[in-house]
């Protein structure tokens, strides 16, 4: 039976989405892409694009699963932290007949090491989009360079394995 996972990277300006299907333990990319906000709307206007989008993700593949992994919103400065949560905030309304799971990022960062062989101090965004295209085989894989896709498959991907649904 195949099973179908919608996962999210959020922000106000650009969230990264992701659809993998998952088939006895086989993992496959079914779409992906960014939900774009115009900065030069109020920011109330801004989570409505948001919030469109996440629906219209829905509408387009109403056979996801119930539980909705999402980049869990920890960041560093203070005006960025109100914007992630707001995004988050309106993430949760788009989703209020689903589950929401929060993955940390630095979970995802070393389930990136991992399957990069990198060192344990590697970090960076690029990283994550690397792992990406060689957890799917495809080194020209397109995808976003500031790593929002990446972010969306690898935090899908990294929920997938915790809830046992793929093998690690």
């Amino acid at each position: 039976m195949t099973t179908y996972h919608l996962g999210l990277d959020t922000s106000l300006t650009k969230s990264g989405w992701a659809v993998l299907s998952v088939n006895r333990n086989v993992v496959t990319l079914v779409d992906y892409g960014l939900i774009k906000s115009n900065a030069k709307l109020s920011d109330g206007e801004r989570l409505r694009q948001i919030h469109a989008g996440i629906t219209g993700i829905i509408e387009k593949y109403p056979m996801i699963e119930r539980t909705i992994p999402r980049e869990e919103g920890i960041v560093r400065y203070n005006l960025a932290t109100r914007q992630v949560f707001k995004a988050h905030g309106t993430t949760e309304f788009a989703l209020a007949d689903y589950d929401i799971a929060d993955v940390n990022i630095q979970t995802v960062k070393a389930w990136a090491r991992r399957v990069t062989s990198s060192p344990g101090n590697r970090k960076d965004k690029a990283m994550i989009i690397e792992a990406v295209r060689k957890y799917f085989g495809n080194p020209t894989l397109r995808l976003n360079k500031e790593g929002d896709e990446a972010d969306a498959i690898a935090v899908t991907l990294v929920h997938l394995q915790r809830e046992g649904l793929i093998c690690a």
